[in-house]
């Protein structure tokens, strides 16, 4: 009986087994096949090359300093970003290599933040203009950046020539009306020498900016304060006047003959001018230096 019975468990195991393996049986296991090759697709659209809009087309720097164009790209692709001088329409540089004999230019890009900034060393006036950064997309795109280097020029009031008595203030003033950002110093000097102040007869008020402005007082003038001042502000151009201090002693043209008397009355006229101008400037001045 147990015999029996064990035969007739094993048929049936048997059966099952036959059922499952055959193709297309509701009981047949459905097992992926072991290399899946995935269906072919349309690649999507590749989105065109844009300038960042926020990067500024206009830069101001001073003569000598150091000028940078920036030219943010976002999804360049496989496309080179130049940069072109409008004027000429020389290429300064392509992607990373800078194209130019004139070794002031420099391609300085930041790839990771898709910046193709070109630098200008020592800028001068004659490098102010328009700079296209272009793509090199179909059709190409530019963007143009408008450069400008300024020249800061000192200006002394009353140059180029001013007369004052002996014993009297020497008293200057230098401006420098606009310069992009403030000078680093501004210095004075007198004969090619650099003034100093002391505490008896020399004080200097400056104040630096973009509009800038010295003071120079030289108080009890004398002969050997006599001579050509310059005002010298960093990256400006100089200017320079020339003081004479009248002494009360007749220059060697007007010593004889009839001409004396001429000379002398041209020489006393500027003397009293000078004084009136002394003590209107040393009634100011000691508003000033209160």
């Amino acid at each position: 009986m147990g015999r029996q019975r064990l035969q007739t468990l094993l048929t049936r195991a048997l059966l099952c087994s036959a059922l499952l393996s055959l193709p297309g049986s509701a009981w047949a296991r459905k097992r992926p096949p072991r290399h899946v090759v995935p269906e072919p697709t349309d690649p999507g659209p590749t989105l065109p090359p844009v300038f960042d809009p926020l990067m500024p087309t206009n830069v101001t720097v001073t003569a000598t300093k150091t000028a940078v164009l920036a030219c943010v790209v976002h999804n360049l692709g496989s496309n080179t970003v130049s940069w072109i001088r409008h004027r000429d329409l020389h290429i300064l540089s392509v992607g990373t290599v800078t194209y130019t004999t004139d070794n002031r230019f420099e391609a300085i890009p930041e790839e990771g933040a898709g910046n193709w900034m070109l630098r200008l060393r020592f800028a001068s006036p004659r490098d102010s203009g328009q700079y296209d950064c272009q793509i090199s997309s179909r059709p190409p795109l530019y963007r143009t950046v408008h450069l400008t280097v300024v020249e800061p020029q000192a200006k002394i009031l009353r140059a180029p020539e001013m007369h004052v008595g002996v014993g009297s203030p020497i008293n200057l003033t230098c401006v420098v009306p606009y310069a992009p950002e403030p000078p680093d110093y501004l210095h004075w000097y007198h004969k090619d020498k650099m003034v100093w102040e002391d505490e008896d007869r020399v004080r200097i008020r400056t104040q630096l900016g973009r509009r800038s402005i010295s003071q120079l007082l030289v108080k009890n003038a004398n002969a050997q304060d006599s001579g050509v001042y310059t005002c010298q502000p960093a990256y400006s151009r100089e200017h320079s006047i020339t003081v004479h201090v009248l002494t009360g002693e007749y220059p060697a043209p007007m010593q004889g003959g009839s001409s004396v008397t001429f000379a002398g009355r041209r020489y006393w006229a500027w003397l009293t001018s000078a004084l009136v101008a002394t003590a209107v400037s040393t009634h100011l001045l000691s508003y000033f230096y209160m």
